[in-house]
């Protein structure tokens, strides 16, 4: 886990380099501690989310690794080693944070229900997230959907 002031100064960092702090999870891959950051880019007109989010490019992520580290040299002097590895959050993700949920708006998600169809289906709705906040999130052409009822939720990507 990143201490919450770390985590503070590394989206101001991201920001300051017209990025935007995705995510920052620590995993654990073959013995090997890694520190996973993950950035997307503002919308080009915050207020149109049916255009498409700028792609951040793996020379963004390379230069933002580069001025990042010294400032996790200072901050993470004393953790264990770790590999750090900078991307974007990926094309299809799962999202579990409010942030994922409010920096998705205006992409195609999968939304699995906890509560079972006919049959004991999962029910699995599609469509563009068009909103969200702390009760519920909107699909386009669908009911709001208490937060309560969502088993899974991930962006879809189409060919």
């Amino acid at each position: 886990m990143i201490d919450p002031a770390l985590e503070s100064q590394i989206a101001k960092l991201a920001q300051s380099m017209d990025f935007v702090l995705y995510d920052i999870v620590w995993v654990k891959e073959n013995e090997q501690n890694i520190l996973r950051i993950s950035l997307t880019k503002p919308y080009d007109n915050p207020s149109d989310t049916s255009a498409p989010r700028p792609a951040i490019t793996l020379d963004e992520c390379a230069l933002f690794s580069t001025a990042l580290s010294p400032l996790l040299d200072v901050a993470l002097e004393h953790s264990q080693a770790y590999h750090l590895e900078v991307s974007s959050p990926g094309l299809e993700r799962t999202l579990k944070k409010p942030q994922h949920f409010t920096l998705s708006l205006g992409e195609e998600v999968s939304v699995t229900l906890k509560d079972k169809g006919a049959g004991g289906k999962n029910v699995v709705l599609e469509g563009i997230l068009r909103t969200y906040d702390e009760e519920s999130i909107t699909l386009e052409g669908h009911t709001p959907i208490p937060l309560t009822q969502l088993k899974k939720v991930k962006t879809i990507f189409r060919f």
